[in-house]
């Protein structure tokens, strides 16, 4: 996944990071939003909810699967084949 390098991201972290090349596996937990449409085209349409996406996301990292629980904050398309994904864990 080489595509997803510099994505655009501002740096505006409040916490440091730490490189990891793991599988994920997130599960959507909202299953349904209501919002309010802002615009609408023949290609797709651009709404707000305000409602959070629950997500559940398990990381398999060297020392065994950890779980993490937190919302979905972005998604970005990357490329046709590649989507960007960023979740808000909760506090612990």
């Amino acid at each position: 996944m080489k595509d997803r390098e510099n994505v655009g991201t501002a740096d505006q972290r409040r916490t440091d990071r730490k490189a990891l090349d793991a599988a994920v596996t997130m599960r959507i937990e909202t299953n349904a939003l209501v919002g309010q449409s802002d615009n609408l085209s023949r290609a797709g349409i651009l709404l707000y909810a305000e409602q959070p996406i629950r997500v559940t996301v398990e990381v398999s990292e060297p020392s065994g699967v950890r779980t993490y629980h937190g919302r979905l904050i972005r998604l970005q398309r990357i490329s046709d084949t590649n989507t960007g994904l960023a979740v808000e864990f909760d506090p612990e």
